[in-house]
């Protein structure tokens, strides 16, 4: 009797460890699933990752057919050095290079100089003046914009640097800044007895400069995206095809031993075990996204047919009680995971939506998002529409009826900036 609890216990115990060891797979992406089984198979004896899998991974990834999800950082000449290049063209005294190189390593990854020069100076132990004149001459160097304090005095600064230079785009910005920002266009026409389209010249030319002179010369990070998945159309039905060859394959090793001890058995036991659990993980991972890839095109059928405006409500809820498993299943399955539809590559994530409710039919805020997105941009620049006329256009155009407040709401998200700020003279 005692034998038999313990017997249970354990198998309770292997039960739990196993379960826990599928959930975390099923949240993996392919690329987070092979590390895994790598270290697992070090770790583990009897479990060997195919050579064929591991060397068609690494030949994809490198030739980026597939776009792996992988970060590659890319060499570039970050700012610092970019600058300190610049100095050797010039003879400074090494007080002079001690307060460049201050200065330069005082920078933001944008080329900005946030420190008070009270400070630094104190740091230099020179006077501030003389360390200022300093800071003028790295603003001299090269990306223009560079060492500014402010967002004002970079763009004060690439405004000299222009082949033609323009005196009333640099008097605006360096005395009536506030105000141009602000687009209070009409007042500043006033004061500076102008027409509002040459301010809106000033504008353009404006735009056209790098506010962040330093972005450049930050690392770059790639990400690669590979789609476990692509859902085709064809015979009049869509077709989901899972992508095999991303997925690690494993090989699981008998042991060879026949020795006699038992904790050796005991331990080739548990290995075999899991390795065989960790095949049986991986497929069960698989079956899992395709079911919930399954119900998805069911429920976002028009989608899949005419694009990503006609995506409808979905929850994690809705998907879990169809397939009768927990939410939290659902939303591994669907964590970094990425499918090529017909419209594009997406992650599954995207499928799922909220809902508002439009007379009587439910219609997903992104969707909504996506007609706001397109109100504004086929509105006349020179009389943007109010949020107000905005909710008025999606009842008339696509008899989407939402409140001002949620206009407002929606287009700030999608960083769609006011009626006013938008307004082109």
């Amino acid at each position: 009797m005692k034998m038999s609890l313990i017997q249970e216990q354990t198998l309770k115990l292997n039960m739990t460890q196993e379960l826990q060891q599928a959930i975390t797979l099923l949240q993996f992406s392919s690329a987070e699933l092979l590390s895994y089984v790598q270290e697992l198979s070090i770790e583990n004896p009897l479990i060997e990752v195919k050579e064929t899998y591991v060397s068609s991974y690494r030949h994809q990834s490198s030739t980026n057919t597939h776009g792996f999800v992988e970060n590659v950082t890319k060499e570039k000449t970050n700012l610092k050095d970019y600058l300190e290049r610049q100095l050797i063209d010039f003879s400074l005294t090494k007080q002079d290079r001690h307060c460049v190189n201050l200065l330069i390593n005082a920078l933001d990854s944008n080329g900005y100089l946030k420190d008070e020069m009270s400070e630094l100076a104190t740091i230099a132990r020179v006077e501030e003046e003389y360390l200022e004149s300093k800071l003028y001459f790295i603003q001299s160097l090269e990306p223009a914009g560079v060492g500014a304090r402010s967002l004002q005095e970079c763009i004060l600064l690439q405004l000299r640097r222009l082949t033609e230079r323009d005196d009333l785009a640099e008097l605006i910005i360096q005395q009536h800044f506030k105000a141009f920002a602000e687009k209070s266009w009409k007042d500043l026409s006033k004061k500076l007895n102008i027409s509002i389209q040459r301010i809106q010249e000033v504008f353009e030319k404006v735009k056209k400069l790098e506010p962040r002179p330093g972005l450049k010369f930050q690392s770059e990070e790639l990400t690669f995206v590979t789609p476990e998945m692509t859902v085709e159309s064809y015979d009049g039905q869509f077709h989901i095809h899972f992508h095999d060859e991303l997925v690690p394959q494993l090989i699981i090793h008998h042991p060879l031993s026949t020795t006699s001890e038992s904790e050796v058995k005991d331990y080739y036991s548990k290995k075999l075990s899991q390795g065989k659990w960790i095949q049986r993980a991986i497929e069960q991972r698989k079956e899992t996204m395709i079911k919930v890839m399954k119900v998805i095109i069911d429920k976002q059928e028009e989608f899949f047919l005419k694009g990503k405006s006609y995506l409808k409500p979905l929850t994690l809820k809705n998907i879990a009680d169809i397939l009768d498993i927990h939410e939290s299943t659902v939303s591994r399955t669907v964590k970094d995971k990425f499918v090529q539809t017909p419209h594009g590559l997406f992650h599954m994530k995207s499928f799922f939506s909220n809902k508002l409710e439009i007379g009587n039919e439910d219609v997903s805020t992104s969707s909504v998002k996506i007609r706001l997105k397109e109100v504004v941009n086929k509105e006349n620049k020179q009389k943007p529409l109010s949020d107000q006329k905005i909710a008025n256009l999606l009842q008339s155009l696509y008899d989407i009826t939402i409140s001002r407040r949620t206009v407002t709401k929606y287009r700030e998200q999608l960083n769609i900036p006011t009626s006013a700020i938008r307004k082109q003279y």
